[in-house]
C-alpha cells in the first residue's frame, strides 16, 4: 500500500483506481499519515516551505541521515 501512497501523491495511479486509494487511505489512519508524511516529504524536496520555519530542514537532515539520494549542492531552501 506504501507504493500505492506514493503513486496518488505522484499522481501515476491509474485514473480508474484513484477513488479506490483514496478511500483506503480515509479508512486507514496509519494510510492517512504515511500519505500526510509522504506529501510533507514531496513538498520539502520540491523546495515549498512548510508553515513551520524549522520543519523543512529538520526533514532534510532525517532524509540525509536516512541515506536518501539527495543532489550534491541541492537546497530547496536557497535563496533564489
Amino acid at each position: 500500500m506504501s507504493l500505492k501512497v506514493s503513486l496518488l501523491l505522484d499522481g501515476q495511479i491509474e485514473r480508474g483506481r484513484v477513488k479506490e486509494a483514496l478511500d483506503q487511505v480515509t479508512a486507514d489512519p496509519a494510510l492517512r499519515d504515511r500519505f500526510t508524511v509522504y506529501g510533507i516529504i514531496g513538498d520539502t524536496l520540491r523546495g515549498n516551505g512548510t508553515p513551520d520555519d524549522g520543519f523543512t530542514p529538520r526533514i532534510l537532515d532525517r532524509l540525509r541521515r536516512e541515506n536518501a539520494r539527495i543532489e550534491p549542492g541541492y537546497d530547496p531552501l536557497a535563496e533564489e
